[in-house]
């Protein structure tokens, strides 16, 4: 650097520092030049004035060209002084330090940037400084200890939220089959739901005599204009082994003269009806039956086919049926087709949801 410069540099730290700013060089930078500066100047004369005129009025051009001139001649003349006075203003003259780099930031993330770092006497963390003492070590780690805790609960939220979206989710925190969701069997055309229309404000109870069971059956009334009844409605105490304690049926001929026979019977209570539901298909599997396609009725549900040969085997007779468990009852429709036509599928719908919701109301009132 030329002396002119150096002096100019050297002349603003001084009077910056003289008038209390000292922004430049801070405190220590403007110390260490004024001490040189006034080391150097007060050994003559006009050095002692140009001080002096400085120190009273740090902004007096007059007095600010005054000491430029008597710095200029000294550092001209005295490499050392020059030297000395370089080395003094070095931070000065390398320029302010660079900008931290902006602190990151990315919504629901914690970042520790590149701006963390330990110097000297000092850790930093980011823009927050710690001296490094045992309390200032103490107050970083309680830092560092609160910002993993952010950082794990944003991580188990996420997941939380992640998990929440992901497939499967709603069946963990719903109901498992059986409990207000239906089943399909795939072999017997099974569908259910087992608290289908009997909630807990309408408790399925068994029926209490044969009389209960016996109004379940359908009367000519409730069956569909042309139907007539072949066997009237009749119900006792049950002769089956299967738990039930009556059992009732009717008979009817419907359309064009088929025949369809309306079975029922009471269990002491759900699971016993379930256990026989579940055996009453089993059978049918058994004996060749196949399954028929049944809208959801009553808890649960199944509808089979079965042919059969009679006479010399020429003649094939077949039947097509619904067992229905609701509640503690069981419910059955029996249609048989006739030499000319198949058994409507709508009437055995029908037919079966009219004993289901009979049976229904027979239990909850």
């Amino acid at each position: 650097m030329d002396p002119t410069e150096l002096a100019s540099q050297t002349v603003r730290v001084v009077t910056e520092f003289a008038g209390g700013a000292a922004t430049a060089a801070a405190t220590g930078v403007g110390q260490a030049v004024s001490d040189l500066v006034r080391q150097r100047l007060s050994g003559t004369p006009s050095g002692q004035a140009a001080l002096a005129a400085v120190d009273a009025q740090p902004d007096d051009p007059a007095a600010v060209a005054g000491l430029h001139n008597e710095l200029n001649a000294g550092v001209a003349a005295d490499q050392d002084f020059s030297a000395a006075l370089t080395a003094a203003l070095a931070p000065v003259l390398a320029g302010p330090p660079p900008e931290e780099p902006p602190m990151q930031t990315i919504q629901n993330s914690v970042v520790i940037d590149g701006g963390s770092r330990v110097r000297g006497n000092t850790i930093s963390l980011g823009p927050v400084t710690f001296n490094n003492t045992p309390a200032g070590r103490t107050a970083f780690g309680a830092i560092c200890v609160a910002l993993a805790t952010l950082v794990a609960l944003l991580v188990y939220g996420s997941i939380q939220a992640l998990d929440g979206d992901s497939p499967g989710s709603q069946a963990r925190g719903g109901s498992e089959p059986g409990q207000g969701q239906q089943k399909t069997g795939t072999d017997s055309n099974e569908t259910g739901n087992d608290t289908a229309g009997i909630g807990n404000a309408d408790r399925a109870m068994p029926l209490a005599d044969a009389e209960a069971v016996r109004n379940v059956l359908p009367d000519a009334t409730s069956l569909p204009s042309g139907w007539t009844e072949s066997s009237a409605p009749t119900a006792d105490v049950s002769a089956q082994d299967d738990g039930s304690t009556f059992e009732g049926e009717a008979e009817y001929l419907g359309r064009y003269s088929m025949e369809t026979q309306f079975l029922v019977r009471s269990y002491p209570d759900e699971d016993t009806a379930q256990t026989a539901f579940d055996a009453i298909s089993s059978k049918a599997r058994k004996e060749g039956a196949s399954s028929l396609t049944m809208a959801q009725i009553g808890d649960r549900v199944a509808a089979f086919s079965i042919s059969t040969s009679q006479g010399d085997a020429y003649v094939t007779h077949t039947t097509r049926s619904t067992v229905v468990r609701t509640g503690t009852v069981l419910t059955s429709v029996v249609g048989n087709d006739n030499e000319s036509r198949s058994y409507s599928s709508a009437d055995l719908e029908s037919l079966t949801r009219l004993l289901s919701d009979r049976a229904r109301t027979a239990q909850t009132g």
